[in-house]
Order: C-alpha cells, then sequence, then structure tokens
C-alpha cells in the first residue's frame, strides 16, 4: 500500500529550525559585507525576497497573541517589511533598498526568536563575556 500523505520538509513544521535558518542566511548576507555591485544586490534581494514571505505568517501568527502596544508595534514592522520585500527598487536605489530589507528582516527575525526562546550566537557570546567581566571585577574574598 502506498501512502497518499504528503511528506513535509522539518523546516515546515519546526519554527525553531527554520528561524535559525532564517538566522544563517541573514547572518550570511549581512556578515559578507553587502557588496553594491549590482549582479550581487540582486542576487541577495532575491534571496531576502524568498525570506521575507517565510517569516512573516509566523510574525503575524505571533503579533495575534501580543498586548494592544507590542502587537501594533509588530504589525507595523511586518506592514513595512511586505512592502519593501514586494516592491522592485530603481536600479540606483536597489543597495539601499537592500540594507532596508536586510534591517527590516533583522528586526522581524529578533522578534521571533524572542518569542521562542531562540538567542542568537552573538547574544549568547554577549551574555557570557558579561558575565566573565562581571567575575573578574568581584571583590575576592
Amino acid at each position: 500500500m502506498t501512502s497518499t500523505t504528503r511528506a513535509t520538509r522539518t523546516a515546515d513544521t519546526d519554527v525553531s529550525a527554520l528561524l535559525i535558518e532564517a538566522r544563517r542566511e541573514l547572518d550570511s548576507i549581512a556578515n559578507r559585507g553587502i557588496v553594491s555591485a549590482p549582479r550581487a544586490v540582486a542576487d541577495a534581494l532575491i534571496t531576502l525576497k524568498e525570506l521575507a514571505p517565510t517569516l512573516i505568517p509566523h510574525a503575524r501568527t505571533l503579533a495575534a497573541g501580543l498586548g494592544d502596544g507590542e502587537r501594533s508595534e509588530l504589525h507595523e514592522l511586518i506592514k513595512r517589511t511586505e512592502a519593501r520585500s514586494n516592491s522592485r527598487p530603481r536600479a540606483d536605489l536597489a543597495y539601499e533598498h537592500l540594507l532596508v530589507l536586510v534591517s527590516q528582516l533583522q528586526e522581524l527575525l529578533r522578534w521571533l526568536e524572542r518569542a521562542h526562546g531562540i538567542s542568537c550566537r552573538r547574544t549568547q557570546a554577549t551574555a557570557a563575556r558579561r558575565r566573565s567581566n562581571q567575575d573578574s571585577i568581584r571583590p575576592q574574598m
């Protein structure tokens, strides 16, 4: 007998895995130094425009469970991110468009990571450094 149930990828069902993969993708684009060469900008924009529709539904779900102030703030970020990811910038503004879209997606991802208890390595490293510094400045008894 054959199964009629469609196989789903783990990343489609596991939000944490999705967020970790999105963080890797965004960090990869942001950390390699966004080159302003037209082809590099176009490639990065394509990647980001594919990433946005993956994150936005999860952000909407998150917003539904927040208080009024936070919900409003997150909805505004979602609208701006969605509008930017759906727009086609003029060629001379593509680089700036890319920088803003990276920033918006990073902020959206931070909201989602906090909600799911995921902290990026940079935050973990900073917290560990802070603890280490506090330990070293405490008076020894």
